[in-house]
């Protein structure tokens, strides 16, 4: 019979069915909120103990349930030197060269000033092979492969310059192709099934990034290179009256400090679930709290749950860590054991060197202060034993896990003074341990919205427009009011409802109008860099984005004002004021902070704060700020918009984010115009006529300070030229490096109305102004 038929068939198609079922995975990878290029991608099951490998341009890897993993692309490479990691360089850093064919390789390493220091030639096999170089003595050094005329360089900066020892080149082994070739071929026989323990690990410029995951539907892994830096997005969290910090170490994002939440008991007692949040202060000294956050057992710390990854105590989006989650900041971190290594299954002693990184660099005994290279800043709070007894403090973090081993035993890490690894335990549950917190996943999709709205300092006003101009792969679109939704589409066009509409005209302080041909053709891809325009009336307010998630965008159409939530920032013993220039809220005044040091003397990272004040007088850095070089103003971190030497949640402006001050404030050339683009020129109308102040400039070179921004002429200081240019100019640094010893700047002068961008070397000394994160 037909119902026989259909049972018969089934029956037998049923595992075929099953086995043409797939997760789609798609990855993709940012620095901060850049797009940035994989390298290659690793996927380890751990459920199954198989891996596999994809190798870029391929990012999309097909899971077939039961069956077999798919990637579509060929294995074929070419000749490539990574860059050194870690890089500046502070003991040894690691270069990976890629041979196609076996043949002779010549490599050279020379000094900034052309000097040859180090020159061999060696021939190479078919794969990857590893060197380690110590840089010794000296600032920069350029390394040259060559392999069948073709060369590759790149540049390696020293952060230890002062060693007494010569340069050293150490070649470490090598991966053979034939091995590379069938570890990739193994994605034939990757194993999975819905809900296995993956671990993704991402590489970009010999520098890795992982994730664990237990994927049970098609998604897009969005990997983060960014490190030190707050969180984007989210630089600070307030929770039940405390407000933390976040950091953002690849693609973990952290709270900064121990967790110090709920009501102090002693030690002697027994945390218990009564619907009171309870902690421990260490010798029941609530200034340790405050010190050091709470100390607590694990069932108060997972509110009585089993459930790995639970919230437990933390704020709502984070969660307390897995022990899979720990091992990934280790391996992250550590600069000998990457993530997946086996030696982080390990209990006791395991690493070279993740203690000392993620530790503080103040307050453990004996010497054992930390690097916290990684701004993770683990402290030394000690622990409250099975007893009630307080014990370490100063010598030992505890931090807990949510992963359970036994019935009464649950999983830990702990960090000494005396070991520069990290040592893993699984410890009673009724100890009293850290907790630090860890940012849930943020789920990405492939199809995102961004909802508009807009305010005028805290009213809300109706926006005319909106134009999004994709940065990365270019092409722009306009909403118009009332629509107020952008749906992206990653890998298609952009959607609105006015596609009758051809043309966008706007008129900006009644000097032009810019006609902008509407691009129908409008691409988005996960990391593209976006930069959003909103038009009120005869205003325009920019925004830098790069989404990854859907998410609203609030335009500040205010300006000239205080900044609505922070009008006045104490910082370092000095009152700064705020001026909000539409979606920018800046200091009002030139940054003054630190010990003065005279002309002639080098800026150091030496964890002091340093500055020059003009012509060595203590007087000028009250009236005009101090002076700085860039290595001092980013404290010694290269990443655009890091804080440096701003206060807490504010930052280092970027380049970009001075193209959007200026573009708000010319009255000719907008936001996003080509114009700003310009380099080593005077560039806009009138922008920088509208930020000098009214006074104190040269020859009648005053400003209308139209905005507020109050910019008085500071000088400068030339490490080759001394103290020039008071009352005639001023110069402010970005974070945005353009070489490896010259930075982005912006200077204003007294016979020109516009504002001038070039780059400039990053020992002389310029002005300082913080942009408050968003």
């Amino acid at each position: 019979s037909i119902s026989r038929y259909f049972i018969l068939f089934f029956t037998f198609q049923l595992p075929f069915l099953l086995l043409s079922q797939t997760v789609e995975l798609t990855f993709t990878a940012i620095d901060s909120s850049s797009h940035l290029q994989l390298d290659s991608i690793k996927i380890l099951n751990r459920t199954r103990n198989v891996d596999t490998l994809l190798q870029w341009p391929d990012t999309v890897m097909v899971l077939n349930y039961q069956g077999v993993g798919y990637e579509s692309m060929g294995t074929e490479k070419a000749f490539y030197v990574n860059q050194n990691y870690p890089n500046p360089v502070y003991d040894q850093t690691t270069i990976t060269v890629f041979i196609p064919e076996k043949d002779k390789t010549y490599l050279m390493i020379s000094d900034l000033l052309g000097r040859q220091v180090i020159s061999e030639s060696k021939v190479l096999q078919a794969g990857k092979h590893f060197f380690r170089f110590s840089p010794g003595n000296g600032d920069v050094f350029f390394l040259t492969i060559l392999w069948r005329g073709v060369n590759q360089s790149i540049k390696i900066l020293n952060a230890m310059n002062g060693s007494d020892q010569q340069p050293e080149l150490r070649y470490c082994g090598y991966e053979d192709l034939e091995m590379s070739l069938k570890t990739i071929e193994v994605v034939r026989d990757f194993m999975f099934v819905p809900g296995d323990d993956l671990i993704y690990i991402g590489y970009s410029n010999a520098v890795e990034s992982g994730i664990h995951d237990s994927p049970e539907i098609s998604k897009t892994i969005t990997f983060q290179f960014a490190s030190n830096i707050p969180c984007p997005g989210v630089p600070t969290v307030i929770y039940e009256g405390n407000v933390y910090n976040t950091i953002q170490i690849f693609s973990q994002c952290w709270l900064k400090e121990n967790l110090n939440i709920g009501t102090m008991i002693q030690g002697i007692r027994e945390m218990e679930n009564n619907n009171t949040i309870e902690k421990y202060c260490y010798d029941d000294d609530p200034y340790y709290c405050e010190i050091y956050g709470g100390l607590y057992q694990w069932g108060e710390a997972m509110q009585y749950s089993d459930l790995e990854g639970v919230k437990g105590l933390c704020p709502e989006n984070w969660h307390i860590p897995t022990d899979e989650e720990l091992k990934i900041l280790e391996g992250m971190v550590d600069s000998s054991y990457c993530v997946g290594d086996s030696i982080w299954d390990n209990f006791e002693l395991r690493g070279l060197n993740v203690g000392s990184r993620l530790k503080s660099s103040t307050g453990w005994l004996f010497g054992g202060n930390g690097s916290d290279q990684f701004g993770f800043t683990l402290i030394p709070g000690g622990y409250r034993d099975i007893n009630g007894i307080f014990n370490l403090k100063n010598h030992s973090a505890v931090l807990w896990t949510s992963s359970k081993y036994a019935e009464y035993y649950s999983i830990n890490r702990w960090a000494n003074w005396f070991f520069n690894g990290s040592m893993r335990y699984s410890e009673d549950i009724h100890n009293g341990f850290s907790l630090r917190c860890i940012r849930d996943e943020v789920e990405i999709s492939n199809s995102l919205e961004i909802t508009f709205s807009s305010i005028e300092n805290i009213s809300h006003v109706q926006f005319d427009s909106i134009l999004v101009m994709n940065l990365t792969n270019g092409g722009d679109t306009i909403l118009y009011y009332p629509d107020s939704v952008l749906v992206l589409n990653s890998g298609s066009s952009a959607w609105d409802s006015q596609d009758d509409v051809d043309n966008f005209s706007r008129t900006h302080d009644d000097h032009t109008n810019l006609v902008i041909d509407r691009k129908n053709n409008f691409n988005f891809n996960i990391g593209d860099e976006l930069l959003l325009i909103g038009h009120y009336l005869d205003l325009e307010s920019g925004i830098f984005k790069t989404p990854i998630i859907s998410d609203t965008i609030i335009f500040q159409f205010a300006y000239n004002i205080p900044c609505p939530e922070v009008p006045l920032v104490d910082y370092g013993g000095q009152i700064y004021n705020t001026v909000q220039i539409f979606n920018q809220c800046w200091l009002n005044e030139n940054l003054n902070i630190g010990l003065r040091i005279n002309s002639g003397q080098e800026q150091e990272d030496n964890s002091v704060i340093e500055k020059y004040c003009y012509n060595n007088d203590f007087t000028k850095c009250d009236i005009y700020g101090g002076l700085y070089q860039w290595n001092e103003v980013m404290q010694y971190v290269e990443i655009q918009g890091v804080r440096g030497i701003c206060p807490p949640d504010w930052h280092i402006p970027t380049d970009n984010e001075w193209k959007i001050l200026e573009g708000v404030r010319d009255s000719y050339y907008c936001v996003g115009d080509a114009e700003w683009d310009g380099y080593y020129e005077y560039r806009g109308y009138d922008t920088g006529k509208h930020l000098k102040s009214t006074q104190g400039w040269y020859n009648y070179g005053n400003g209308t300070n139209k905005y507020g921004f109050s910019i008085l002429p500071a000088g400068a200081y030339y490490k080759y030229g001394g103290f020039v240019f008071l009352e005639k100019t001023c110069y402010f640094w970005t974070s945005t490096e353009i070489e490896g010893y010259r930075a982005i700047d912006r200077s204003l002068f007294y016979f020109w109305d516009t504002v001038y961008r070039e780059s400039r070397p990053k020992c002389d000394g310029f002005s300082v102004r913080c942009l408050k994160d968003q």
